[in-house]
């Protein structure tokens, strides 16, 4: 592929999840007021989100463009493959031993393959998330998770 001719992908998700965002705030704007202001503000987070993917995505463009940076390497080209199976994985895990165990695996494990090495942060992280989930939605809303073999 010709480094002039190379367009991010990044651009074309920014573009589809910025358009996404905003015919979903126009929808959500329709909703009854009360029941509206989460769906609002997860349309303009969803769009404000895509703008930033969006500019990533032309910075890119313009580095591999001008020869000061190459996104086309094979390593690059694998990363979203192995974290799309990992998180197939993990659906089926949460299935099979239930959420929390399930989750207590898929998180380090997405930290590893993003070359986070450090096992305190991991490891915060992780009880952090999974703290969090367990006080607002078994605890506070009183709501079950899925449950496997082990929890």
């Amino acid at each position: 592929m010709e480094n002039n001719r190379f367009i991010s992908n990044d651009i074309f998700l920014g573009i589809f999840l910025a358009i996404f965002g905003i015919i979903f705030t126009i929808q959500a704007t329709n909703f009854p007021a009360e029941s509206s202001y989460l769906p609002i503000l997860s349309g303009a987070l969803l769009t404000a989100f895509s703008i930033v993917v969006l500019s990533f995505g032309i910075s890119k463009t313009v580095k591999v463009r001008q020869g000061k940076a190459d996104y086309t390497k094979q390593e690059i080209k694998k990363l979203p493959f192995i974290v799309w199976l990992t998180i197939l994985l993990y659906v089926f895990a949460v299935d099979k031993i239930g959420f929390f165990v399930s989750s207590a695996v898929f998180l380090p494990l997405e930290s590893m393959l993003f070359k986070q090495r450090k096992v305190l942060p991991i490891a915060l992280t992780t009880v952090i998330i999974l703290g969090f989930l367990y006080w607002m939605f078994v605890i506070q809303l009183k709501v079950s998770m899925p449950n496997g073999i082990l929890f």
